[in-house]
């Protein structure tokens, strides 16, 4: 082998002759191979032998941190051959092994390889690290993970209840294997129970470029929770496929399954669906739970908007309508109208995709499309069932449509949904279904639109002013109203919220809206009959939150789809008004100037009526309102529109770029000066890093708390808590198990360094430390951990 190494490295330029003779002089002493001299002496950088390589033998590159080996592939080599070459299966093709390997030269370890594997043998190149590392990860899953996960406790207030499939599938046997591994078990348990306990919605399992990413959905926004070493996605993903009884072999379609759990006694389902992307499969867990039926105040109902919806139930026919995008609370209002329709005297029965919330006493009808029981289908049956009250999940064709608005005719209370983004809007999709308008006005007793806002965390929270562009997208700050929020703490995640709370609007069918209906007016004309008819819009609900203390002004302006020009105040009494008023409704304020005799709306400065010749007469102001000019104000708001701070064209457009993220790497010392050094070290690696500090233990486990690094560099003694006090508490937690760190030190005693190994240490750097051993042992973690 070094016969033809040794030259090869002297023909690329890449050794001296004095080199290769004094390597070469060093190996026949050792009793090594010359690339273990090259490498051990550090003649050539492991990335510079390995792209010679590739360039003079016209191989492949491979980056084997970020690659991710078929288990098959692994399979088809033993752990002890792989050491003894230095290489590694990466995949099978044909009758052909791919193999990554330090030295492609080396034709003893490709005859050995094949007679072994039975394959003929198609060279990589990779680095000795990475294919040291990746043995490790690959041959070795079972005490990596155990090793990570050995100081965090088990769940046992958590359990799988559902039955794993038993079937033979020999195509993704090593795969199962994988999976099987009680540390991969123990993995996703934490993680199911994490999202449990955080009151989740969703949990998503993303494989990245370099890594996997793992966030949970609360109160609608999703948050980091954890990442994980690229190679543990399959592992992880193949898990979950075996609890859902899902193809684990098949990974180029999206599968959807379901996992039965039990945490605290409480049954739970979490619907299991997965998509291949660019970087892997990803995994969304859906956490469905039998949430407490709450009251109508209870979910953000005002006394009167409650009232209302309370008379809309007490009627024994008819339809109530609820609207908004998923995620919006449709499921929990129509659950908790149904809490309060029940009665021993009264059928009620669902149709539902899928059932949420198991009801006791309710006759509940799962959707099964493969089978042919659709919505309408399903409706069809129920009328024959004698039913008092029907809840339709959605309204999503005209057959369904139309059975459920007929069925609402003919003496049954129906309760259904329709996606759209407003109440008023639903008469619109329900005409372009093809429904009469004449059905509509007939049948529908409600409307009801509705968004859930995160609530402010009652634990952390405190006054503050709002940005002032916010504040001018909504027309508020000018009564001195007092806004709160959430400074973020223990309790709420950092988050600075709490739960979330429904902003709703609820449009009574009046008769003069229904005469509109029935003439097929259009939405404009629909909202602003409403409006004077007392309906308070789901703007107007979110802002009197506000008021309440209850959430923020960005959490509004997130939520609700904004329409600038209808947003309007009375300059007056600061009441909300529709857009298209000409007089307040509440203090009578005139909010347009018409003309006496034609009714044309008139400038201000206007004398003369420029349609019908007419001169104008001095129109009467409240006392207050001219004492405060008020006037001026009235026509500044009502004629100019504020220029949207996101003014749509072309300019505004982003050609897309898949940008590499930057890690993160807090560095944790009490010494500032030390602190600023490190800094201006990392400012000198080869990629770019985003740095943070923290002075101690506590001050980092806080900043990890708020946003999780990719790196953690610590010192050792420290005030309030010490560096491997640090390293313990982030072993422990699931989320931060997998986090590389690096320990800094001036003691030179090896049971210290034993002591930080045993606690869970990454690695070792000396102080003082030289600035490109520090950043070489750097890019060594994040390489082998994220591939970078």
């Amino acid at each position: 082998m070094s016969n033809k190494l040794g030259p090869l490295l002297l023909q690329a330029g890449v050794l001296t002759p004095q080199q290769l003779r004094d390597g070469l002089e060093v190996a026949r002493n050792r009793n090594v191979s010359l690339l273990d001299v090259i490498i051990e002496e550090k003649l050539v950088p492991e990335e510079s032998l390995a792209e010679t390589f590739a360039q003079w033998l016209k191989l492949p590159h491979v980056r084997l941190a970020s690659a991710t080996p078929e288990p098959e592939a692994i399979k088809a080599i033993g752990e002890e051959l792989v050491r003894k070459h230095v290489c590694l299966p990466v995949k099978i093709e044909g009758q052909s092994l791919v193999l990554a390997m330090a030295n492609p030269l080396d034709y003893d370890a490709i005859q050995d390889i094949q007679f072994a594997s039975g394959l003929r043998v198609r060279p990589l190149v990779g680095s000795r690290t990475e294919i040291l590392d990746a043995i490790e990860q690959h041959y070795a899953t079972e005490d990596q993970i155990e090793e990570f996960l050995s100081s965090i406790s088990d769940t046992p207030e958590f359990s799988i209840l559902a039955e794993e499939s038993e079937e033979a599938d020999l195509e993704g046997a090593g795969a199962r294997g994988a999976a099987e591994l009680p540390p991969v078990i123990k993995m996703c348990n934490l993680i199911i129970r994490d999202a449990v306990k955080s009151q989740a919605s969703d949990v998503h399992i993303e494989p990245r470029l370099n890594k996997v990413q793992v966030r949970l959905r609360v109160d609608g926004v999703l948050r980091d929770y954890m990442q994980v070493p690229k190679w543990l996605n399959g592992p992880v993903v193949s898990r979950l496929k075996i609890l859902a009884n899902l193809d684990i072999a098949e990974r180029r379609v999206p599968q959807d399954g379901r996992i039965k759990v039990q945490f605290e006694a409480r049954p739970l389902d979490i619907r299991i669906s997965t998509l291949p992307t660019h970087f892997g499969e990803k995994v969304v867990m859906r956490v469905l739970s039998s949430a407490t039926i709450s009251t109508f105040q209870g979910l953000g109902f005002s006394e009167a908007d409650g009232a209302v919806l309370e008379s809309a139930l007490k009627q024994p026919e008819g339809m109530i309508l609820v609207t908004g995008p998923t995620g919006s609370g449709k499921s929990t209002t129509l659950y908790s109208m149904i809490a309060k329709r029940k009665s021993p005297q009264i059928n009620i029965t669902t149709v539902e995709d899928p059932i949420e919330y198991q009801l006791p006493g309710i006759n509940q009808v799962q959707v099964n499309i493969k089978a042919g029981l659709t919505f309408a289908a399903c409706l069809r049956s129920i009328l024959r069932q004698d039913p008092d009250v029907i809840l339709v999940g959605e309204i999503r064709d005209r057959e369904t449509a139309d059975i459920a608005i007929r069925s609402a005719m003919t003496g049954h209370l129906v309760l259904t949904t329709l996606h759209t983004n407003s109440s008023l809007a639903t008469i619109g999709r329900l005409l372009e279904l093809g429904i009469d308008p004449f059905l509509l006005t007939s049948s529908i007793h409600l409307i009801m639109a509705q968004r859930l806002v995160r609530r402010i965390c009652l634990g952390c929270k405190e006054p503050y002013t709002p940005p002032a562009e916010m504040l001018g997208r909504l027309r508020l700050g000018g009564d001195g109203m007092v806004f709160y929020r959430g400074r973020g703490c223990a309790v709420c995640g950092q988050t600075g919220f709490s739960g979330r709370v429904g902003v709703v609007e609820v449009v009574r069918m009046t008769p003069t809206l229904k005469e509109m209906i029935l003439r097929k007016a259009g939405e404009a004309a629909l909202n602003k009959t409403a409006a004077m008819a007392g309906t308070r819009f789901l703007l107007e609900d979110a802002v009197e939150k506000v008021r309440q203390g209850l959430t923020t002004v960005e959490e509004v302006l997130r939520v609700i789809q904004l329409k600038e020009e209808e947003v309007v105040h009375c300059p007056n009494c600061s009441a909300f008004i529709h857009f298209d008023f000409s007089t307040c409704p509440y203090c009578l304020f005139p909010l347009k100037h018409l003309c006496a005799s034609c009714g044309q709306e008139l400038r201000l400065e206007w004398k003369i009526c420029p349609y019908c010749n007419t001169r104008r007469a001095p129109q009467a102001v409240p006392e207050g309102a001219r004492e405060s000019g008020a006037a001026n104000r009235a026509e500044e708001r009502i004629e100019s529109k504020p220029e949207s701070p996101e003014t749509p064209g072309k300019a505004a457009l982003q050609p897309f770029a898949a940008a590499p993220e930057k890690p993160r790497i807090l560095v944790v010392d009490d010494d500032e000066a030390t602190r600023r050094v490190i800094q201006k070290a990392l400012f000198h690696l080869p990629i770019e890093a985003e740095v943070a500090t923290a002075a101690d233990g506590v001050e980092a486990l806080e900043a990890i708390g708020r946003q999780l690094p990719d790196l953690v560099i610590s010192d050792v003694m420290m005030p309030r808590m010490d560096g491997f006090t640090l390293c313990e508490r982030l072993r422990q937690d699931i989320r931060t198990a997998f986090l590389p760190i690096m320990m800094l030190t001036a003691n030179t005693d090896e049971a210290d360094r034993t002591k930080g190994y045993l606690v869970g240490t990454d690695d070792y750097v000396s102080k003082p430390f030289s600035v490109p051993e520090l950043n070489a042992r750097v890019m060594r973690l994040l390489r082998r951990t994220y591939g970078l």
